[in-house]
């Protein structure tokens, strides 16, 4: 079934973001593609060699999950090697560098929360490689951590469920990502979450639902965007189904 909910990659043209080189986004939730206001969710594709010049979002926060390829991240004191299928985060106002290691290009999942839009006063490029803000809040820097134990969530039955990006693990604000693997009977009641938008990704399988009353199916590698207070119910379908969850919300205080 047709759904406005569900988005896939066919769905958006490809753009060149500002401050990189030899990379193509598609911005799959946004205020253009769905009318979201708390979050931006793209898929990028990067060839090698090229990737994201230091930067900072001063007002926002990104979290990237890498779907294909390698790359090197960096930030204040720590660089690393992701592979596919390795979370990252970046804090409000932590610059951030990332570039393709591998000869298939890398492809990513990249969450801003509030959205970034490509709005020149939401990003800062670092002057040079001895800008003493490249350094800054490497203290406070922490990895994502690779596992994490499983979760009750609210509303969520026969899922195991760990959290990935919350204010627990990595001290996010906006964000909160928990992955997800539906049992075959697995489901979520129907539930609301004020001023709180919702994104589904879909790793593997096929989930069913309702938003507002209105159903929806959607396959692996398609998202599924719940607006702020909206009534969400799912079902696994049969057989397992891997989930990430993404919700962003006011900062907590």
């Amino acid at each position: 079934m047709t759904s406005p909910f569900v988005r896939r990659a066919t769905d958006v043209a490809a753009y060149a973001p500002a401050n990189h080189t030899g990379t193509a986004n598609q911005r799959i939730i946004g205020k253009e593609t769905v009318g979201a206001r708390r979050l931006e969710v793209l898929l990028g594709t990067i060839s090698r060699g090229h990737g994201a010049l230091p930067h900072a979002h001063p007002g926002l926060e990104q979290a990237s999950l890498l779907l294909a390829g390698e790359g090197l991240g960096e930030l204040p004191g720590k660089q690393r090697i992701l592979r596919a299928g390795d979370w990252s985060f970046n804090a409000a106002g932590v610059f951030h560098r990332f570039e393709v290691i591998s000869d298939e290009p890398v492809q990513v999942m990249v969450v801003y929360a509030p959205p970034y839009s490509e709005n020149p006063n939401a990003a800062v490029l670092a002057s040079g490689p001895d800008d003493p803000r490249l350094q800054a809040g490497a203290a406070e820097v922490r990895d994502v951590p690779l596992c994490t134990e499983g979760i009750e969530l609210p509303h969520y039955r026969g899922a195991l469920v760990r959290p990935v990006i919350t204010r627990q693990t990595v001290g996010s604000q906006f964000l909160d990502i928990y992955t997800a693997d539906l049992d075959p009977d697995g489901s979520a009641e129907p539930h609301r979450l004020g001023e709180t938008e919702q994104v589904l990704f879909v790793r593997s399988g096929t989930i069913h639902g309702r938003i507002n009353g209105e159903g929806f199916a959607a396959g692996t590698g398609e998202w599924v965007y719940v607006p702020d207070g909206a009534e969400l119910s799912l079902d696994s379908a049969g057989g397992t189904r891997e989930l990430i969850v993404i919700r962003a919300h006011d900062p907590l205080s």
